[in-house]
């Protein structure tokens, strides 16, 4: 099946970033993302695991517990948005 996606950019770059430093490309990476939910959506064992996540506290922040690693593209995105939020508080821009 050959299915198109118009992501938005920022979406995009994500899951190519992902892709990445997966050593996928992109299509490759949306096929597991797809197979993946397909499988736990047909009670295969082991996957309906994989899509659970749990919202918990530790030492007072919440964290997110999924049981999968995260990726490190979503790690580098995310310590570089903390970084420009801190850089635009700091010189009192706004986002």
């Amino acid at each position: 099946m050959t299915v198109t996606l118009n992501l938005p950019p920022d979406i995009e770059q994500a899951f190519q970033g992902e892709a990445q430093a997966r050593g996928l490309s992109l299509d490759e990476l949306l096929s597991e993302m797809i197979l993946s939910r397909a499988g736990a959506a047909a009670g295969e064992p082991g996957a309906a695991a994989s899509l659970s996540a749990q919202l918990v506290r530790e030492e007072g922040v919440p964290v997110l517990r999924t049981g999968q690693p995260i990726e490190i593209a979503v790690v580098d995105e995310t310590l570089d948005r903390i970084r420009r939020e801190r850089e635009h508080a700091f010189l009192g821009l706004s986002n």
